[in-house]
This record gives structure tokens, sequence and C-alpha cells, in this order.
């Protein structure tokens, strides 16, 4: 399904990369302003002097509309452009489903991706679990999984298949920036271009928000592409204009071979909870372990890691070449490195070779312009 196979790909590549959401529901969205009903204030004229008093029975008039009963407002939706709202926020949680079910050449496709993410201000972290399955039709693929933690200066990522977390290069910490994708990026594939907004908000997850349905009425897809039936609904804070909650239920139907499957329904949801409340995030103890490299292998006191794992480190030194390779010659052989007679030393680059009983570890060691760098590789003899 090529729109839909865009979207896993985009959303999968970017879910690999570095780590938001944002959505603009066109010019009404922040120009209609709510309805409000107010009872106008009427005097009643004063008592005659020494007359008994009156009572007046007011005439019964009709209720203000319930919200459900309010007629909706049709209004152009722009799906593909972002908004900068969150980054006004100091902390916020945000969850997101994606599942697909149909058939490609009588056969069954499904799969889903799953992404849960957190962002706090002060003090700065973030953090991202996503896992999904059946991203290629007709594969019976496993369960992929990666996470992504970032606490001040110190990240993590984990990945699936090996299992195992290493430490990372943290990146500076960019509130419009704490999901790995934007529901614009989704969204603006399906081509919805307009909908139906409530004119009374309504409370979401604590936040007032302006309230958009569409249905397959609303989308214009590309040739080759049809919306059987569709039920949509977006939720944007009428405060900060970012998005707050959104679901998709949705039947197509397509011609085009590349697309993921020819007919079939799709389910997305998306949201914003515990928006500027307390929210605490840590890394698992299996990524603190890496924090550090290895016990076993050293690294020089001023090391700036890059990357750390149980079988690879990298980190930056100000220590020259020569230097370096000096502190290793010193240490390896204290924890039970044993060095081999190979070992070589240049001016700008060093390699050093060491075992300890079923391990082997390579000491990489190079210079440039910013400095030194250490590469450590460990690997079973």
């Amino acid at each position: 399904m090529k729109h839909l196979r865009i979207v896993l790909l985009v959303v999968v590549i970017m879910a690999l990369g570095t780590l938001a959401c944002g959505l603009n529901l066109g010019r009404s969205a922040r120009s209609d302003q709510s309805l409000q009903t107010e009872a106008v204030p009427t005097e009643a004229p004063p008592p005659p002097d020494e007359a008994p008093a009156i009572q007046v029975t007011p005439e019964a008039t009709e209720a203000p509309p319930d919200s459900a009963e309010v007629d909706t407002i049709e209004t152009e939706l722009d799906l593909g452009s972002s908004v900068s709202g969150l980054q006004n926020l100091e902390s916020y949680r945000a969850a997101f489903r994606f599942d697909w079910n149909g058939t490609r050449s009588g056969e069954p496709v499904t799969g889903f991706m799953e992404m849960r993410s957190a962002f706090v201000r002060e003090p700065a972290a973030q953090e991202l679990y996503f896992e999904g399955q059946g991203f290629e039709a007709g594969e019976n693929q496993g369960l992929g999984k990666v996470a992504f933690v970032q606490v001040g200066d110190t990240a993590w990522f984990y990945e699936g298949e090996s299992d195992s977390w290493m430490q990372v290069p943290a990146g500076s910490l960019d509130f419009a920036q704490g999901l790995f994708f934007q529901p614009q990026d989704l969204l603006q594939e399906f081509d919805v271009i307009k909908g139906r907004r409530n004119p009374v908000p309504k409370q979401v997850n604590g936040v007032p928000c302006h309230v958009y349905t569409f249905d397959e009425k609303d989308f214009d897809l590309a040739q080759g592409g049809t919306v059987v039936r569709a039920d949509g609904e977006v939720c944007v804070a009428v405060d900060g204009g970012y998005v707050v909650q959104l679901s998709v239920d949705a039947d197509f139907r397509y011609s085009d071979p590349e697309e993921v499957f020819e007919e079939g329904n799709i389910i997305m949801t998306f949201d914003i909870s515990d928006v500027n409340q307390p929210i605490t995030i840590e890394p698992p103890a299996e990524a603190e372990a890496q924090a550090g490299g290895r016990d076993d292998v050293p690294m020089l006191p001023d090391a700036e890691v890059d990357f750390a794992s149980s079988e690879f480190i990298s980190y930056r030194t100000a220590s020259s070449v020569a230097d370096a390779a000096s502190f290793y010659q010193d240490e390896m052989p204290k924890i039970g490195w044993t060095a081999d007679e190979g070992n070589v030393i240049f001016d700008e680059n060093a390699l050093l070779h060491y075992t300890k009983g079923s391990e082997s570890a390579d000491v990489i060691i190079g210079s440039d312009e910013d400095g030194t760098t250490v590469v450590i590789t460990i690997s079973q003899q």
C-alpha cells in the first residue's frame, strides 16, 4: 500500500534515527470563537412607594442547546502543517497505535506499531518505546522493538534483535522533537481535506479542545485508492493549538500492487496526556549498566562517550594517541587482558589487540583536528 507503506517506512526510519507532534486545522481553528450562551440581565422597575410587593413569575425560556445538538461548522483541515504548541509545555506523555488488517492476493495481511513517549523540560529528559510487527506483506515476522531514553546529557538506545542497551550520543533536547513522528506525517498521506468542528469545546485529558470530525467524503486520495468508509476525530487544544487526541477507523481499497494490502482496514489512535504534570523518566537498570561500558574495559578519565555496550565502546579524549596507547598498555594487563606482540603505535593512530579467556579486544586509537578517538570492540574468539 503506497500511502500506508510510506507512512510505515517514515515512522520506522525515524524510530531508528534521531528523535512533536503538531497539527494545524486550518484558518478557522484559531479564528473561530467557541459559542457562549449568556443570559442578558434585565432590571425590574422599582415598586411604587407603600405598594405591596408583587411576585413576578418569569416566562419559560428555552434552555441552551446541548453541545451534541449544536450544528457543526464545516472547515478545511490542513493536516500537512505543524505547530509548535508542545514547545510551550513543561511535560507530557504521548501514546500512538496503528493497526492494519487486510488481504493481498487472497492472503491475509496484518500488522501493528505502537509507541509510547514522554518528555520533561526540567530536569531535561525524554523516553520513547516502540514495537511493531508485519511491516512487509507475506512475511512471518517477529516482534520488533526499539527504545530510547535520555536523561540530562546521557542517552541509551535499545535494539530488540540483540536484546541489548547501549549508550549513545545525547542530542539536544528539543521539545518539538520529543516524538519520533508527527500526526500530520501519518494523516497527510490519506489526504483528509475537510471536516466538521463542534463549536462548543470539550475537555480531553484535562485540556479544553476544539473537536473536528471527518468521514470518507472528506478524503481525496490519489489515483488508485478508494476510501470505502472512514470515521475520524481530531481534538486540538484551544490554548496552544497542539493535537491532544486523534482517532481514525477507515476501510481502504487499492489497485496499486505496491500497497501493503489491496483491501483492508486501518485503526489509528494518538493521545497526549499528563500535560504539565510531574513525570519521572529513568533509564532501565540494564541501560544504566552500559553508562560506562564494561567494568573490565577501562577508559581514560576524561572520556566523552559516544557509544558504549558490552561489545562496542567509542569515546573521545583530549589525550594524545601516544598517551592513550600508553594508558591501555598499562591498564589492560592489570584486569586480566594479555597483549599481542604485534601491537603497533604511530603518531596519529594505534592498533592494540588483547585476549582474555574466550574474548578478544581490539583497541583502535586515532586523531584528527577535533582530538583523539578511541574505539574498542570485544568479540568471541
